[in-house]
């Protein structure tokens, strides 16, 4: 039974590679039918192969194939009635494992496929994973790390195009081996394409989180010191950055959208997550230097008003009287109203004097971008906002 979280992640692969995201579904479903781990919750999904395990250790470490042979762990040939006689149960294939294992962990985990994908240990290396055992240690991790397995596994061996084809004979040939008849694999992830096909156009599986649960999400995270921006109910990257941020410190499955597990553990957690020291400490210029568009956009504008102040003092504003009355007025200016009804004040009763306009706007723009400077710098020391 596919949960939604697994679809959404598996559509959200497909459409990234540009493939049809009902033949990817397809092919896990024919694998695993959505199940990633076994019945311990940690360990990936697997199905042990003696074939593959006497062949690897005959390869790696040929001084324990005896053992394996006499504990009928290994076997010379795929054998349908020996093959998987132990392992109809989650129970029953923990138990292989562990015994292979004991013989020896590397080459048990090469002898097993792994996941939602299925993907075969003896694979590891060539998919860029350092060894079998590291595989199916960052498979045991969550959800994505198995998708991106299975993604890597159909790129390295060259099967996107006939995924994206859904050429199904020529998929499972060089996905299952020349054996994919006998399971009839093609006829199978034909037949659970087109089903996807049709449940995918007759549903929104694209669409993003819905608004209510977005809000909820947003508001705790921000309460916890995540960076999610705005909290406007719009699901976008800075939101699932957060989200992924406090799956990651929590110990949870990574996803970075919302899922049961997440939820639970959001509405539990009330210490706000701690700001780095590093990050607390942080200047005016470590903004600059890390190209903050708000503080580029700021430090120009408060450049530009030093520009209109000494234009306004290049117009004559040596007459104590005037420049106490501007004074007293910049003074005075709180806000973006008080500007303009200042500035018409002014304007009223100093028509000859237009300067004292230029430098009553000048001191007030300075103001305005001086406090957004700070508004940014504290938000980011606070760590309450990421943006730029």
């Amino acid at each position: 039974m596919f949960s939604q979280e697994i679809i959404d992640a598996i559509v959200a692969a497909a459409n990234k590679e540009g493939w049809p995201a009902s033949a990817l579904l397809a092919v896990v479903e024919c694998e695993t039918s959505g199940k990633p781990f076994e019945v311990d919750g940690h360990t990936p999904t697997l199905l042990f192969e003696r074939h593959k395990f006497y062949s690897e250790l005959q390869e790696h470490e040929p001084s324990k194939l005896k053992a394996a042979i006499a504990k009928g762990l290994a076997i010379p040939k795929w054998s349908r009635n020996t093959q998987y006689k132990d392992q109809g149960t989650s129970s029953g294939r923990l138990s292989v494992i562990a015994k292979a294992r004991a013989i020896d962990e590397e080459v048990a985990n090469r002898a097993a496929s792994w996941g939602l994908g299925q993907t075969m240990g003896f694979n590891a290396e060539r998919l860029h994973y350092e060894s079998a055992t590291a595989m199916v240690d960052e498979l045991s991790r969550g959800i994505a790390e198995q998708i991106d397995a299975l993604v890597r596994e159909i790129k390295s061996s060259h099967l996107d195009r006939y995924l994206v084809s859904k050429n199904w004979a020529a998929f499972a040939k060089g996905y299952n081996g020349a054996g994919y008849k006998q399971n009839k694999y093609d006829t199978r992830m034909a037949a659970a394409d087109a089903q996807w096909a049709r449940r995918l156009a007759g549903s929104d599986l694209h669409a993003k989180p819905g608004k209510a649960i977005t809000l909820v999400y947003q508001t705790k995270l921000k309460e916890l010191n995540y960076p999610i921006g705005k909290i406007d109910g719009d699901w976008g990257d800075l939101t699932t950055g957060a989200t992924s941020a406090f799956q990651r410190r929590e110990g949870l499955k990574i996803t970075g959208h919302p899922n049961d597990e997440t939820t639970e553990h959001l509405d539990k957690v009330n210490e706000p997550r701690a700001v780095t020291q590093e990050r607390s400490e942080s200047t005016v210029d470590d903004l600059k230097a890390a190209g903050s568009q708000t503080i580029e956009a700021a430090t120009k504008g408060s450049t530009l008003t030093k520009v209109i102040v000494g234009a306004g003092a290049l117009g004559g504003a040596d007459q104590a009287g005037v420049l106490d009355q501007v004074q007293e007025t910049v003074g005075k200016v709180q806000s973006a109203k008080a500007i303009l009804d200042s500035i018409h004040d002014l304007a009223i009763g100093l028509k000859p004097y237009w300067w004292v306009g230029l430098i009553v706007v000048g001191f007030v723009m300075w103001r305005c971008y001086g406090d957004v400077i700070k508004a940014r710098l504290a938000d980011h020391q606070s760590g309450a906002n990421i943006g730029r």
